[in-house]
């Protein structure tokens, strides 16, 4: 796939992602027994928001991002994916911050398997 389109639909699905994960968050976060989990994405979508649209402003700004740093970038953003599903898990371990720690899975998740897949896209073939 072209990097290019790669980092459009990087940006467009992280973005659209954000947006739920704002909405949905909210919904939850009004009822007391999904607070936690809600206030928890909510958080994550405007985080996940901000690095949307400053990645798209950038794109065209500057034009596409060089396909090997970003596939750094994304690779590097895998580990952290990672590390956020250790602490989700480990969150989950006590009563008080169960629900924030499977709202932390469901993110590390989720940006795990974005990540990770745009990444592969960009991976640098043999030739």
């Amino acid at each position: 796939m072209d990097p290019a389109t790669v980092e459009t639909r990087l940006t467009t699905v992280l973005g659209a992602w954000a947006a739920g994960s704002v909405v949905l968050g909210g919904v939850l976060a009004a009822r007391p027994a999904t607070r936690a989990f809600g206030r928890q994405t909510a958080g994550w979508g405007a985080v996940d928001g901000v690095i949307a649209a400053a990645g798209a402003r950038n794109r065209r700004r500057r034009g596409p991002t060089d396909p090997a740093r970003l596939r750094r970038v994304l690779l590097v953003n895998a580990g952290l994916d990672v590390g956020y599903l250790v602490a989700g898990a480990a969150l989950l371990r006590g009563d008080r911050w169960r629900g924030d720690g499977a709202a932390v899975l469901v993110q590390g998740a989720f940006l795990l398997a974005l990540d990770g897949t745009a990444a592969a896209a960009l991976r640098p073939t043999a030739g």
